[in-house]
């Protein structure tokens, strides 16, 4: 097949490594795979370069413009794609508008995101409504297929859940660590700082730690700063807790890195307190890396993790129970930290793997395409 794959960047985030990924491994399937970006951000360029796929970029030259549509229109009336796959709100919408009357490219489009709670803003509706001229939708949560079809009940017979993928080899334990750090337990959270991410409430959970359970674990996130002005009231606000409360020596800030998997090994577990999430790609990487998880009992949350066996399950709105989880942890025995690890290893191998992803997205393909 002929595969256009659509998407705002190849920035270091989880659609882009989710697409890179599928992408790759399409291609050593035999299938021709090219790529269409607006912005040139090329985290993930050397991956799409190493397996020799090409990069069409029609660079935005403001926030509003819609020149990428006529270049990406242009792209697919060329080369006749068998499919157009787009992720991500405005890809997703310059996707459809660039499509029409080429009915036989089959267009599909993935959300990668979760509906806030509550009723729906006008503009997030009109952008779903745009899904009518989508021959599919995926999404990757059971929680958000449900939520679109509660709201648009047009969608049922389009749409399709498709958890994300994790390379296994990659994201694999650390056999020879048998035992968690001989000092402070060691917390690693990975997210871009924004609000939802719930960062505060974490730092008030190590302040209970603390003060309730005399218990100073270390949090290391890892993460880009969010540049729009919510992401800046966002780390301003977390950074004047952390210095008020007396927290900086227990919180590194690590910026963006690409050593993610290594990352994850080095420490006792991952925290991730978000308000809600889509399927987050580092719950599903710390998983495949035998890493205790511990994680707000939100969307497809409990699904991924088992509360007591591979992880701890907890309200992001009680700063209370992200510090008991915490504190629950930092208790265990090493055999009960081991065999923790290894039911997350066991269950992302069964429900988590690249194959598994790639092989559902390419079936979806072949059925839409009549190949």
């Amino acid at each position: 097949m002929n595969i256009l794959l659509v998407i705002d960047d190849l920035g270091s985030g989880g659609a882009q490594r989710q697409m890179v990924n599928l992408a790759c491994s399409l291609a050593t399937r035999g299938h021709t795979i090219e790529f269409f970006v607006y912005y040139p951000q090329d985290h993930f360029r050397p991956l799409l370069d190493k397996v020799g796929i090409p990069v069409h970029l029609h660079q935005k030259s403001s926030r509003f413009s819609f020149a990428p549509i006529f270049s990406l229109r242009r792209l697919i009336g060329q080369c006749r794609f068998d499919i157009v796959l787009a992720f991500l709100d405005t890809p997703n919408l310059y996707a459809e508008i660039a499509s029409i009357g080429y009915g036989e490219s089959k267009l599909v489009v993935s959300e990668r995101f979760m509906y806030p709670p509550g009723k729906l803003p006008l503009s997030l509706c009109l952008l779903q409504e745009c899904h009518r001229l989508a021959d599919a939708i995926t999404v990757n949560s059971h929680h958000q297929r449900e939520r679109m079809i509660q709201e648009f009940p047009w969608m049922r017979t389009k749409i399709s859940t498709i958890y994300n993928g994790v390379d296994l080899e990659r994201f694999a334990p650390d056999h020879t660590r048998e035992h968690r750090s001989s000092e402070s337990l060691s917390l690693v959270a990975i997210g871009t700082i924004v609000e939802k991410k719930n960062l505060v409430g974490l730092a008030k959970a190590l302040t209970i730690c603390r003060d309730r359970y005399n218990l100073k674990p270390i949090v290391r996130w890892v993460g880009r700063n969010d540049n729009s002005d919510v992401g800046r009231r966002s780390l301003l606000e977390i950074s004047k807790y952390l210095d008020r409360n007396y927290l900086k020596e227990q919180w590194d800030w690590l910026g963006e890195r690409s050593d993610v998997p290594e990352l994850l090994r080095q420490h006792d577990a991952l925290i991730h307190p978000s308000f809600y999430e889509g399927l987050p790609n580092v719950v599903c990487e710390a998983l495949s890396c035998g890493l205790p998880v511990l994680v707000s009992n939100v969307c497809d949350h409990p699904l991924l993790v088992q509360n007591g066996t591979t992880g701890y399950l907890f309200n992001p709105d009680s700063v209370g129970e992200i510090a008991r989880s915490i504190f629950t942890i930092s208790r265990l025995e090493a055999p009960a930290w081991q065999a923790m690890g290894c039911a997350a290893r066991a269950f992302a191998e069964k429900h988590l793997s690249l194959k598994r992803y790639v092989d559902e997205y390419e079936d979806l393909f072949i059925r839409l395409s009549g190949l």
